[in-house]
Parts: C-alpha cells; sequence; structure tokens
C-alpha cells in the first residue's frame, strides 16, 4: 500500500482541505509573475522515511505546513482551524482503516518573510495498519454414522441431504 497516495486521498475528500492543496501548486506557477497577488492560504506538504530507532519498518513521517496571510483578519485562528481541518481525516477511524497517524510535533506560528504569511507545521507519524493474525477457529466435526440406508450411499450426516461419493 501506498502511505502517501492513501493519505493524499484522506486530505482531499474535503473540498475545502483540496483547495489549500491547489491553491499552493497556484503559488508556486506564478511564482515572481507580474501582478501575482498572495493568495490567503495554503498547505505545502512533504515526506521523510522515518528512520528513528523505534518506528515500526514502513513507517514514514509528513509534514504538513500552513500558510496563512498576514493580510487575513485573525490569522492565528485560521492556522488552527486549518491545521484542525487536515488532522480530522488522518485521524478519523473508519470501518475498516487502512493507516495509522499520530501527530510527533505542532510549532508555534512563525513569519515567513518569503510568503508574507505565518506558518505552522505539523509532523505526523503514518504507517499502515497492521493486519490482524486471523486465528483459525478449530474444524468443528459434523455428527455422522455409517449404516446402510435403503439408498446404500452408506454415509449419513446430520444436517446434510446427502453426501456425493464422486
Amino acid at each position: 500500500m501506498d502511505l502517501r497516495f492513501v493519505a493524499f486521498n484522506l486530505i482531499a475528500r474535503d473540498a475545502t482541505s483540496r483547495t489549500l492543496l491547489a491553491n499552493h501548486a497556484r503559488y508556486l506557477e506564478a511564482d515572481g509573475a507580474p501582478g501575482d497577488q498572495a493568495l490567503p492560504c495554503f498547505v505545502s506538504w512533504s515526506w521523510a522515511v522515518d528512520e528513528r530507532t523505534p518506528a515500526p519498518a514502513g513507517r514514514e513521517l509528513l509534514t504538513i505546513r500552513v500558510h496563512v496571510s498576514r493580510d487575513v483578519p485573525c490569522p492565528q485562528d485560521h492556522l488552527d482551524g486549518v491545521c484542525e481541518r487536515l488532522r480530522v481525516p488522518l485521524t478519523a477511524a473508519g470501518p475498516s482503516p487502512c493507516l495509522t497517524a499520530r501527530c510527533l510535533t505542532t510549532s508555534d506560528a512563525i513569519a515567513d518573510a518569503h510568503f508574507g504569511a505565518f506558518v505552522r507545521s505539523s509532523t505526523w507519524a503514518i504507517a499502515a495498519v497492521q493486519a490482524e493474525s486471523k486465528v483459525s477457529s478449530p474444524t468443528r466435526r459434523v455428527p455422522w454414522s455409517v449404516w446402510g440406508g435403503p439408498d446404500a450411499s452408506g454415509v449419513l450426516a446430520g444436517g446434510v441431504a446427502a453426501l456425493s461419493q464422486n
């Protein structure tokens, strides 16, 4: 399973989160273009393999950065709201979850002169859900008896109309 693809799909199901990801792409396309207006909010992310000693094999680190323009009223509230909006799909446990996500760190808001925004980043440990090994239940034996009957099959089993000899 590709953890990156699954995590992206979980986040992109939300229309607002999808728009914030697209805003980052628009910003990168227009970087340095004349008349480029700063976007009020966008989200960027990066992946790294988790190489820490106690990390299970296959776990990856996802760093999500939320950028909110300095011109937005109450940028801290926007940062908090977007971070929460991104946390929900990563940590929601559905009927059959396929990944686990645990927030390791969340930074304070810092000013970023390059983007003209306040930025808050969160680092998440993302791993595939370990499949539970299905312990096979003991074989249940069907009670039966061997005897000669009128059909001459010689075998009758409780709850079974007839056993095939083929």
